[in-house]
This record gives structure tokens, C-alpha cells and sequence, in this order.
């Protein structure tokens, strides 16, 4: 878990962890408040409870990572029009107005609510009638979910807040392609790889 300041480009804080947990993220932020450090906004890839609860912190959801979610969810061969249209207001995010956006995702439910709507003929185990179309449908809401935190850098202009997370997921491949010829370690070795590599970027 590493928190990269933005200004200086430089880590401020890492942890070693087996699973993400949204009280990490709380702990090392008070923390990074103790040293001293004012958290004018953050910049993560969509943890639900993170977003919600960051003590009144403008909170940016990575605009990368919202729409890979779409891609992973309607995948590329995905055949029905308005999983097709969706990928493609997907792709525009970077580029869109907060306004602008909302309004091209509006349109396309309004086009396709019916389709999005539909029902299977059939009930499952539990004696309802599951929606058809569930990727499509998931994908809308995930829009839906995270629409609020997609374009806080709009919002909060003056504090230059970055739109997606792809400074520190720079930091990461180069970890990952240091890390790459030496695969032969040990995991406690590893760990003590990925400590220098990462102190080295604090310095």
C-alpha cells in the first residue's frame, strides 16, 4: 500500500499488507497528518468505503480504472448495441465535462432503458425473473457508483487534483520490471527488495 505525493512526486508513505482494507488507508492518513502533512485531495482506483469516508477530503475515483471496469465487464466481443454504445461514452471520460458526460450516459438510458429492462422468461431457484442483460446493467451502475467521485478534480480546480492514478502506477511497473530478474527470491527478500526500492523513492 504506498501513497506518492504529487507535488514532489515522491512516496510519503508505504506499508506492507496481505489484503486492502479501508482502515489502512485511514491509519496511514493520520499518520501522514501527524507528521505534519495537509491532505488537500486524493487520487485512488475506487475502493467503495474509501471513497465515502476520507474525512471530508476531496476524493478523485481514477477515471483509468473506471472505465477498465467497464471493459473488463462488457469485454471486447460483447455484441448488444447498447453495450457497445456504453464502451464507446466510456472511452470519452477523459475528455468530457462533468455535464457533458452526464448528459451522453443520460441519453443512452433513456435510448435503452427498455433492453435494459428485460426479463428472462424463465425463473431462477429462488422464483424471480433475473434481468437479461446483467453485464450491461452492472456497467451502467458502476457508472452510477462512482459518478460523484469521477470528476472531483473539476469541482476542486484550484487544487490541480490528477485524474487518474497513472503516477503511481508508473511507480509500480518500474518496481515490478526491477523486480522481474530477480524472481528467484525468496518472499522475504522480495519484501525487503520492494522496502529499498520504495525508500529509495522517498528520498
Amino acid at each position: 500500500m504506498v501513497f506518492m505525493d504529487t507535488n514532489s512526486k515522491k512516496v510519503v508513505y508505504y506499508q506492507i499488507v496481505k489484503t486492502e482494507k479501508d482502515i489502512y488507508y485511514k491509519v496511514a492518513l493520520n499518520r501522514l497528518r501527524e507528521k505534519g502533512y495537509v491532505i488537500q485531495s486524493i487520487t485512488c482506483d475506487g475502493r467503495r468505503g474509501l471513497l465515502k469516508d476520507l474525512m471530508g477530503t476531496p476524493t478523485q475515483m481514477c477515471q483509468y480504472h473506471q472505465v477498465a471496469i467497464i471493459m473488463r465487464g462488457l469485454r471486447k466481443k460483447h455484441q448488444s448495441q447498447a453495450g457497445k454504445e456504453l464502451k464507446e461514452i466510456a472511452i470519452t471520460l477523459k475528455n468530457s465535462t462533468k455535464n457533458e458526460f452526464y448528459l451522453n450516459l443520460y441519453d443512452w438510458h433513456l435510448k435503452h432503458k427498455e433492453f435494459l429492462n428485460e426479463r428472462s422468461d424463465k425463473p431462477n431457484e429462488k422464483g424471480k425473473y433475473p434481468y437479461k442483460h446483467r453485464r450491461v446493467r452492472s456497467a451502467y451502475a458502476s457508472f452510477k457508483r462512482y459518478f460523484e467521485y469521477l470528476f472531483t478534480y473539476e469541482k476542486y480546480s484550484h487544487l490541480n487534483i490528477e485524474k487518474t492514478s497513472n503516477r503511481i502506477e508508473g511507480l509500480f511497473k518500474e518496481m515490478k520490471d526491477k523486480l522481474r530478474p530477480h524472481s528467484g527470491l525468496t518472499k522475504k527478500h522480495k519484501i525487503m527488495f520492494i522496502k529499498d526500492f520504495l525508500n529509495k523513492k522517498s528520498c
